[in-house]
This record gives structure tokens, C-alpha cells and sequence, in this order.
């Protein structure tokens, strides 16, 4: 059975995911990372097909969703994408969300204790001030279009810096996406580098999966959150920032072996 998308209608707008219910029991939602959109685990998604209910979501500004107000503060992000899975008609969940999603994920789970089954983050944002201090001089703003077209060039060299240019097929997947989302990308920098991540993380109380390429912008927070969580599960993936994409059979098979060893085997 092939990956489907679809719509589904929020209290705000339509948001756009990509889903398989082929597989049995509790369901997995994706969430993606800033500038991306849910193609980003398409290839994540069909190495798990068959065995999950698979949700990936757009979210809002990003992909094919709606475009959601000014926001300053991520956990407003975080409420809209829980509106879009209770759209969905989906109670209790294991979320995997990478980067932005990560932070997603965490707040979820501390939220919503008896809806999160685990949660599983890749690149998470446990970052120390000095970090957050150059990630937010590093990573900010963002190329908006220009008559000379200035902002096209920006945003492939953004890219290219940033792991995408591995391939130029991914390369080009995720130029478009960015270009889309070029107004709440920059939003979402303005914003999570002040997330307080690290206070949601430590009051997790569900399972945890910790993943992360060495060459992903986040590894230093993935080792951080490691050993402030010593008996989460962790698995080093290959892929830069685009694991999923470009490690779609490492990613996989550590969400298989976490889930398994957590008592959600596929039946």
C-alpha cells in the first residue's frame, strides 16, 4: 500500500499530511523540522509501511497547510499541530519529530502524559546558552522574495550548507519547500532558539528515543540530551539534517527496535 496524502479541517485551516494505515495499533506522528515539510519522512514512511499507522504532518506555513498568523512563542505552533491530530481522530500516538518537530514532540508528551505513548526526537534542542547564542546569530530570518530574485540564490546556498545539496534531487525537494514557507520559517527562528526546551524534556515522562546523525547541525544537543536522560534509547543515524531522507533504513530500524522493546511490536 503506497503513502497517501490528504486534508483534514482544523478550527484554523486545512493541514496537509501524509499517511498509511495499513499497520495495526497505536499510530506514529511525524512532525518535521523548520524550513522542510512531512516529504521529508516519505521514504522513513515507506520503509515502515505495513506495520504502523503512519501520520506525517505539514506544519501550519509549511507544505501544502495553511498559512497560520504572526507567532512568537513555538508552543503555539505545538497547539496547532495538536488540533490537526485531534482532526485526525487520533487519541493516544508515539510522536517522532526532528529538530522543530523535536520540540514539538517533548512538549507533547508533557501536555498530554496520557496521550503520548514515547516520543521519538531527532536532533533535539537540548542546546547550552552559548549554543542557542550562535544558532540564533547563525540561523535566523529568512530569504524573502525580491524583485531580482536575490532570495532564490539565498536559499539554495542556505541549503547547500546546511546537508541538503547530499543529492540534488534533495536539494531541489527541499528548495521548493522553503521558498513556500519562507514567511513562517523565518517566524520559527525568530522564536525556537528561546524554546524551553530543556524544562519540557526533563518532565517526560513516556519512553524516549534519541536520534541523530554526527553531521546534523544538532548532534552536540543529541549528546547533551543523552546523558541528561541516561536510560533513553539512542541510536547515531547517517544524513546530515536529513536523516529520514537519506537514512531512511538507520531511522526505521530504530524506531522498530524501540517500539519492539517497549511493548509496541507490530501485530
Amino acid at each position: 500500500m503506497a503513502i497517501k496524502k490528504a486534508y483534514v479541517d482544523t478550527p484554523r485551516g486545512q493541514v496537509h499530511y501524509r499517511y498509511s494505515e495499513a499497520g495495526s495499533g497505536v499510530p506514529i506522528v511525524f512532525m518535521h523540522q523548520n524550513v522542510s515539510s512531512s516529504s521529508m519522512f516519505q521514504r522513513t514512511l515507506e520503509a515502515l509501511n505495513r506495520d504502523y499507522k503512519l501520520f506525517a504532518i505539514d506544519s501550519p506555513g509549511f507544505g501544502a497547510s495553511y498559512d497560520p498568523p504572526r507567532f512568537t512563542d513555538l508552543s503555539e505552533m505545538t497547539t496547532q499541530m495538536i488540533e490537526a491530530i485531534d482532526a485526525l481522530g487520533i487519541r493516544e500516538f508515539h510522536a517522532c519529530g526532528q529538530h522543530t518537530g523535536a520540540a514539538f514532540a517533548a512538549e507533547m508528551a508533557v501536555r498530554h502524559p496520557d496521550r503520548l505513548k514515547t516520543i521519538m526526537l531527532i536532533g533535539p534542542l537540548l542546546l547550552t546558552e552559548d549554543e542557542k547564542k550562535w544558532y540564533r546569530e547563525n540561523f535566523k530570518g529568512s530569504a524573502a522574495p525580491d524583485a531580482e530574485g536575490r532570495y532564490l540564490a539565498e536559499t539554495w546556498e542556505y541549503l547547500r550548507v546546511n546537508g541538503a545539496g547530499i543529492t540534488v534531487e534533495n536539494h531541489h525537494e527541499e528548495m521548493w519547500q522553503a521558498l513556500r514557507a519562507w514567511r513562517a520559517r523565518g517566524w520559527t527562528y525568530d522564536c525556537v532558539w528561546d524554546f524551553d526546551f530543556e524544562m519540557y524534556f526533563r518532565k517526560v515522562a513516556c519512553p524516549i528515543l534519541l536520534m541523530a546523525a554526527k553531521d546534523d547541525v544538532l548532534y552536540p544537543g543529541f549528546e547533551r540530551a543523552s546523558a541528561a536522560r541516561p536510560e533513553a534509547d539512542t541510536a547515531v543515524l547517517k544524513g546530515s539534517n536529513f536523516e529520514p531522507n537519506f537514512d531512511p533504513q538507520g531511522t526505521s530500524q530504530a524506531i522498530r527496535n524501540f517500539l519492539a522493546k517497549h511493548g509496541y511490536a507490530p501485530v
